[in-house]
Order: C-alpha cells, then structure tokens, then sequence
C-alpha cells in the first residue's frame, strides 16, 4: 500500500515526501484498515515494524489545526523514547504549525508551567510521571479534551507504580478517547488494564518475521570510542567495498567523518538531511555514476533511496532505534545480491547487541588481526560484572529462610524481578545518554 493512495491531509504527504516513506509497512496497513471504526486498538508488533508512524500518521490526520485545546497524549515508558517520538511527531507538525510538547523528567519544568498558563499543546507527548505531574499535581496540562490516547511499549509502562498513575491521567479524560496500545508483548498486567478499562477493542498481532534478509552478514568489530575512526580505515581497507554507505547519527558526524576520511585521501559523497534539493539530486547522481565509491550519511538515507550496487552498509554509530538499524542495513542485498552490514560496537553497546540477538538475527562478531576479520566472540564490558555484582546483591537482600510464611515465595519473587527490573532499565537509559552525549 502507498501512502499516495491513502486519504491523508496535504501537509502529511509533504512530510512523508521529506521522509522519503513510499509504501506502508505491514502494521501501519493492519492500523489504517481499523480507522474507520471506533473501536480501540491493541497492537503487538516487533520493534523496528514501523509502529510510531502506526499511529502518528493517523493521529495528525484527525488533528484540528483551529483548536488550540489538547487533542492528543503520547506516552512512552522513558525519556529518550518521548524523545524519539517527539522528533518524529515534529518532522509531521512542521508542515503545518502544530504545537507538539515533551514533557519528561530532567526538563525546566517551571519554564514548562509558565508556557501551559499561556497556552496549551495540541499533542502531548511524555513520560507518565511527568504528565502525572503537570495534569495532576499542578493541573496546568489541560489533558481532559484528548481525543486520542497512546500508550508506546505498553509493557514497559505497566508497573505497580506508573499504573496508580496512568489510572488518574486517564480519569481527568471525558468523552471516551479513543486508546491505542501499542507492545511488542501483551503481558498480564497489561491484559489486566485491557480488561478494566477497555471496551470494544481491535487487537492487531504480527507475528515476528526475521528482522532483515537472510542475504546479509551482520558483522559486529569490537572498538572504544577514540579509536573508532582508526578501526574504520582498517576495515575499509580489508573489506574493498563495489559502493560502501557509512552511517552515523546526526549532520555534525556526518560532516566530521567525512572531513576525516577526505583527509586521509579516501574520496566520500555525504548524505544528510539539511542538502538542499539540488545538491541532493546532484550527489545522488554522481552516486550513480560510480563517481564515489564510500557514502557518508545520517538516517535521512535509510529511508527511500534505492542506490543499486551497496555492497556494505557500516554503521560506524549505531542508531539509538533499533528501527533504523533495519532501515540502514536494507539497503544493502538489494534483489538478489548479497551485501554486508558491519557495526562498530563500544562495550556500551552490548545489550543493544544482545537484543538483536534475541530478535533473532544472526550475528558473527569479529576483530581485525593481520588485515584480517577474524572471528570472535562478544566481548563485553565492566558494565555487565557491575550488573550482575547488582542483581546478586538484589537476591542477598531478600533471603530465603528455613521456614516461611504461606504466599512469602510468591512476594520474594515479585520483590526481586522489579528491582532488578529497574536495574536494567537504568543500565540501557544510560546506553542511550551516552550515546546522546557522543552526538
């Protein structure tokens, strides 16, 4: 399905212009098709499925560009995910000046309130203890109007706590919102809120493919951070790419790299989102014409170019969206061929690692030895003796006695998998800071 065949608003068709998006991935199909009844949507889909434009697209479509009230509220289990969807609702509302707001802990939220007492969002987007505390506590977010609801990584959200909170967000709203969940999994808890507070629902469920090709070798060098551009010449040598694309995360990388790459006498083209039209269509062109045989880019190239030869796709940064891992590595073993996608990975990086494992792609981890790739294994870091120093200490702290009270198991239980939890939840919202910080 294209979306040129769909009936979304102009400014929308312009912004996925910008994107480059051409046709609709599975779950925004099986979303779209729900639009035209009421009903609340349930949707369990893998990361990297294409869940966030799911319900972004829709959502903007039905915004009223004259009501300066609430009309919607995002919420996502942490900061740097409220980020993420928050750049991405932007890269749609700034075609047509919709007022889209963060609200997530770390922020001035003085400065937040003062702006709320002169006007307020149409599109909310935050964690829950935030818009808790803004629509609750200070009752300056007038969340009340929303007409549409989303709750991202549903079972992320759902604990003991954040529910208490959810339950009061969710009593200020009038006249039924409609709700849309959206999880990779759908767990007892969030079954549970399903069942108490939601009627008249559509589950959509998808069913996990493989996350890329079965054409691509997904090679994965170990290197720290300050030497990451050494490793680079060093692969870049041994690997003789037919067409290479070398992604990193933002405009100031893309031009920094390609500065140190020019420097030591290897010609690259860069990609990035803030080329003008023409200077686009023209470094597309000497692309295409075999002119340069190493492309720098930010993830504005993931989506939409179709540049036939790509041998290798590097991620010399890994994206902080797991999503745009897949976008990148696409686009390489286009058809038929067979491609590579080589990732430099900072010990950091090894639950992002590990999760792609999980998902089921299939990894061969390397070093460089000789001039050689040599095959390894993950190397990890300090981090991980530090984790699980942590969750043996999470144990030591609830023992079991010789005699124990009736239910006494079950709660110990309970007590150890939260705050452990919660340990692992820090660990991986500090991979992302981190990687903020390196942008």
């Amino acid at each position: 399905m294209k979306f040129s065949e769909l009936n979304f608003k102009p400014f929308i068709l312009e912004a996925l212009k910008e994107l480059k998006f051409v046709e609709a991935t599975t779950v925004q199909e099986k979303v779209f098709e729900q639009l035209k009844s009421n009903s609340n949507i349930i949707v369990q889909s893998a990361t990297g499925s294409g869940k966030t434009h799911a319900f972004l697209l829709p959502i903007f479509n039905q915004i009223n560009e004259n009501d300066k009230t609430v009309q919607a509220v995002i919420i996502a289990p942490t900061r740097e995910l409220a980020t993420q969807l928050f750049n991405c609702a932007n890269q749609i509302a700034k075609f047509n000046d919709i007022d889209v707001r963060l609200y997530i802990g770390g922020a001035n939220r003085d400065d937040e309130i003062r702006k709320l007492n002169i006007s307020q969002p149409q599109v909310v987007i935050g964690t829950i203890g935030r818009i808790h505390d803004l629509a609750i506590n200070q009752n300056v977010l007038k969340i009340y109007s929303a007409k549409n609801l989303v709750i991202d990584e549903a079972d992320m959200v759902f604990e003991e706590k954040e529910i208490v909170e959810v339950d009061k967000v969710l009593g200020i709203i009038v006249d039924n919102p409609k709700f849309w969940l959206f999880s990779a999994t759908l767990t007892k808890g969030l079954r549970n809120f399903i069942n108490k507070y939601l009627t008249g629902t559509e589950e959509i469920i998808l069913e996990e493919k493989e996350l890329t090709k079965s054409s691509i070798e997904h090679i994965f060098i170990p290197c720290k951070a300050k030497q990451k551009e050494q490793v680079l010449m060093e692969v870049l040598d041994i690997i003789n790419p037919y067409l290479a694309l070398i992604f990193v995360n933002t405009k100031e990388k893309v031009i920094a790299l390609s500065k140190f790459l020019a420097d030591n006498n290897i010609k690259v083209a860069t990609l990035h989102g803030n080329l003008d039209d023409r200077t686009r269509r023209q470094t597309l062109k000497r692309i295409q014409d075999m002119q340069y045989k190493y492309i720098v880019a930010s993830d504005i190239a993931s989506r939409g170019i179709d540049l036939p030869g790509v041998s290798h796709v590097i991620n010399f940064e890994l994206p902080t969206d797991i999503e745009f891992y897949i976008h990148r590595t696409g686009r390489t073993a286009r058809y038929d061929a067979k491609g590579s996608a080589i990732a430099l990975y900072d010990y950091d990086d090894e639950k992002y690692v590990e999760f792609l494992r999980k998902k089921g792609l299939n990894v061969k981890f390397k070093k460089i030895v000789n001039k050689e790739l040599v095959q390894t294994k993950l190397e990890k870091a300090r981090g991980t003796i530090i984790i699980k120093q942590k969750t043996d200490a999470v144990h030591a702290k609830y023992p079991m006695p010789k005699k124990v009270k009736p239910g006494y198991k079950k709660k110990r239980l309970e007590k150890i998998k939260k705050e452990i939890k919660k340990i692992e939840r820090e660990r991986i919202e500090n991979i992302y800071r981190n990687k903020n910080k390196k942008k």
